[in-house]
C-alpha cells in the first residue's frame, strides 16, 4: 500500500471471498489495528474463528447479496471452489462496473451473467494445463487444482473472457497466477487469442509487486 501511496487506515471495508489462508492471513491484523470492518459470508466467518478475533467488526453477507459502502454497491455471488461459501464480487459506482473473480474450478451460467458489461475485469488465470501435468506437484494436489472446485486454467480463463468481452471493456487483469505452473506470458497469450484486436488493456497481477492503480471512468 505504501508503494501506491495509500495508508491501511484509509481502507473503508475488507471483503473476503473465502477462508483459505492465502486470502485471509492479513485480515485479523488489519482490523485489529485499524478497526476495518470485514464483510463475508457466515460460513466463511465460522471457518475463520481461529484466525480472527471474535470481537472484530464482522458484517455478514449472503452468497448472493448487495452491500452499499459509501458510493459503492458490492454484489456477491457464489463460485464453485473447495471452500465453505466461496464468493466473487461485482462492484458498481454510478455507471461503472468492476468484476473480481478468482478461486473457482469451473464457469457457471451465474458467473457469465454477473460479469456481463464490466468496465474492468480481474479474473483468475491460475495455471497452464501442460505445466501443471508435467510439474512437481503431488498427484492429489494436481487433481484438486484441475477439479470443478479447484482453479481456472489459462484456457478456462480465455473461455470466460470470450463469453463476457464487449466493446466497452477497458481493462483485464489476470489474477492468481501460479508461480510453479504458469508464466505471465503464457497466460497473456491465452487471453490475447480471444481478445484479438480488442483495445482493452491486458496485464497480469504478480505476487511479488503491487499492480498499478487502475482508473475507472
Amino acid at each position: 500500500m505504501e508503494h501506491i501511496r495509500r495508508q491501511p487506515q484509509d481502507v473503508t471495508a475488507l471483503f473476503l471471498t473465502h477462508e483459505h489462508s492465502d486470502h485471509i492471513s492479513g485480515a485479523g491484523a488489519l482490523t485489529k489495528k485499524h478497526g476495518t470492518p470485514i464483510y463475508g459470508t457466515r460460513g466463511t466467518r465460522e471457518e475463520m474463528r481461529r484466525h480472527v478475533s471474535p470481537d472484530v467488526d464482522w458484517r455478514a453477507i449472503e452468497r448472493e447479496d448487495e452491500t452499499v459502502v459509501g458510493d459503492l454497491r458490492v454484489e456477491s455471488f457464489a463460485t464453485p471452489h473447495d471452500a465453505v461459501e466461496s464468493v466473487a464480487y461485482v462492484v458498481r459506482c454510478g455507471s461503472q462496473k468492476l468484476g473480481h473473480i478468482t478461486d473457482l474450478g469451473r464457469i457457471t451460467p451465474l458467473i457469465i451473467e454477473k460479469l456481463q458489461g464490466c468496465d474492468v475485469l480481474l479474473v483468475e488465470s491460475n495455471h497452464d494445463e501442460r505445466m501443471l501435468e508435467n510439474g512437481h506437484y503431488p498427484w492429489p494436489l494436481k487433481q484438486r487444482i484441475q477439479s470443478d472446485v479447484g482453479h481456472l486454467s489459462n484456457e478456462a480463463c480465455a473461455d470466460l473472457l470470450a463469453r463476457v468481452k464487449h466493446d466497452a471493456l477497458k481493462t483485464v487483469v489476470l489474477m492468481h497466477l501460479s508461480e510453479s505452473n504458469n508464466h505471465p506470458e503464457i497466460a497473456m497469450d491465452s487471453a490475447r487469442r480471444v481478445l484479438g484486436d480488442h483495445p482493452a488493456t491486458l496485464f497480469p497481477a504478480r505476487q511479488s509487486t503491487p499492480s498499478v492503480l487502475i482508473p475507472i471512468e
